[in-house]
């Protein structure tokens, strides 16, 4: 990587929302930003943030110049989890479900609009990088969970805390993904205790990817991989290899799994991005793909 730390942190806004901001990279701009921004209530998720996560990955689901995304939080912290400190205050116009006569049933579809939010970031086409200083607490640590990958500064804890409002430890995908990403045994412990879960161990863990010291270098070091590491990938194939991912974590035999990958290497190889490829391997540079 030749670009200074400087200039891979200048950004360009290209979207905003009450509790978001979408920048892109001014080097890169095939790498969006998605800054989580009420740094004053630590990020904590509220009922606005919901509704602007949902409308912002679908925003991303057809924005196909950005090939990469990095998640942040404003301020001291990556996100403190749910606000329970303001509130729920869903616009009862918008979320008809308010008006349930039975509780339950509207706190059931209050769990499934911030449940998947989270699958959200699965499901949208760009890998997803978390870019965590400080903390990632309950909700936080489900987008962390739901990453591809994670950067982390060495002081930063990973806190799945919902048993500790009395509450099942399994919350927002956390007993989906834990148990893929640390093994089952780790995850039990992490889900019955809500303990925090330091950076350092989560590294030894296998949970973070890569350790940096201090807070301003997270995100950097996040640019720096997705520049050198993803941006250099076909853009087709970089999205088939999320898709991949997500579809042979359950694949039910390795026929299957395989059967699933055949069918995106016929699609990639039929691209204009693939003579490219082969091109820029046996010449020994960067490629050059096209913006789509």
């Amino acid at each position: 990587m030749t670009d200074s730390p400087n200039n891979l942190n200048n950004w360009d806004a290209l979207n905003t929302w009450e509790t978001l901001i979408l920048d892109t990279n001014q080097t890169y701009p095939e790498i969006g930003l998605l800054t989580l921004n009420r740094p004053d209530k630590l990020n904590a998720v509220n009922e606005a943030m919901v509704a602007d996560l949902h409308d912002c990955q679908k925003f991303l689901s057809r924005e196909f110049d950005i090939r990469v995304l990095i998640i942040r939080g404003a301020g001291r912290l990556f996100c403190a989890g749910v606000d329970l400190t303001s509130g729920l205050n869903f616009d009862e116009d918008t979320y008809n479900w308010l008006k349930f006569p039975d509780k339950v049933k509207a706190l059931w579809q209050f769990q499934h609009e911030i449940g998947a939010t989270i699958s959200g970031f699965r499901k949208i086409p760009q890998p997803v990088i978390a870019a965590v200083h400080g903390a990632a607490v309950g909700d936080g640590m489900a987008m962390a969970n739901a990453a591809d990958i994670v950067v982390a500064t060495r002081k930063s804890r990973f806190i799945n805390a919902f048993i500790k409002i009395g509450l099942s430890g399994a919350d927002c995908g956390s007993s989906y993904f834990l148990p893929r990403i640390l093994g089952f045994h780790r995850a039990a412990e992490l889900l019955y205790s809500g303990r925090d879960f330091g950076a350092e161990e989560a590294h030894e863990w296998g949970y973070v990817n890569f350790l940096v010291d201090n807070d301003e270098d997270a995100l950097p070091r996040a640019v720096e991989f997705a520049a050198e590491s993803m941006l250099t990938k076909s853009p087709l194939g970089l999205r088939l290899t999320k898709e991949a991912l997500n579809f042979n974590m359950d694949a039910g035999d390795i026929d299957a799994a395989i059967k699933f990958e055949d069918r995106n290497q016929v699609v990639c190889a039929q691209t204009a991005d693939s003579p490219e490829g082969i091109m820029s391997f046996f010449e020994k540079r960067r490629p050059k793909y096209g913006p789509r």
